[in-house]
């Protein structure tokens, strides 16, 4: 039997490791994208509506007030630097126009939710986007039905129907555990 050069065998050797390395290429890349979704955070940044405009009070779906358009226009300004990936809002004029401002700067479309339905939103929210940065405008009487969704607690009992000024920013690890910071952000309110 012949004798195989030194050379030669170096160059079976490069060719084996560098065939194995190009199958092995896309297993390594699923497992790096599975564990980085196993690792990711996700943020949910959940918000009031803006100030209403005091037209008629039997008004079930009133526009933003003057003051409630600045305090849109602050929350663009409070979440500048962050990558806004999405944006919820239920179906009233006022939750959608409270986010308007803060989608139109990142290249979004308002997505709808029911105010109901905390447990599909939830599921919706981490299904669709986990590991993103996420804004949601709701009502005083479901925003911290919405932090508790998540599985956060909720920072205090009630949130008074003349604040307007409350940020939550939840965090969502990969387990599902979650955490909450309460901020304000805009001019202060009552």
């Amino acid at each position: 039997m012949k004798k195989m050069s030194h050379s030669y065998r170096l160059a079976l050797v490069f060719i084996t490791g560098l065939m194995l390395s190009c199958l092995l290429a896309p297993l390594n890349r699923v497992a790096a994208q599975s564990r980085a979704k196993k690792e990711a955070i996700t943020t949910i940044y959940v918000v009031r509506h803006g100030e209403k405009a005091d037209a008629d009070p039997t008004d079930q779906d009133p526009t933003l007030s003057s003051e409630g358009e600045a305090r849109a226009k602050e929350l663009v300004k409070y979440l500048a630097g962050k990558k806004i990936d999405a944006v919820y809002a239920t179906p009233y004029k006022r939750t959608q126009s409270t986010v308007q401002p803060l989608a139109e700067k990142n290249g979004l479309t308002i997505q709808t939710y029911n105010a109901r339905d905390n447990a599909g939103l939830k599921s919706q929210v981490l299904q669709n986007h986990a590991g993103k940065t996420i804004v949601i405008a709701g009502h005083s009487n479901t925003i911290l039905t919405i932090v508790e969704a998540f599985g956060a607690k909720k920072p205090f009992e009630a949130v008074a129907d003349s604040k307007y000024d409350h940020i939550f920013k939840i965090t969502v690890g990969a387990d599902g555990t979650a955490t909450v910071e309460p901020a304000t952000y805009g001019a202060a309110t009552n």
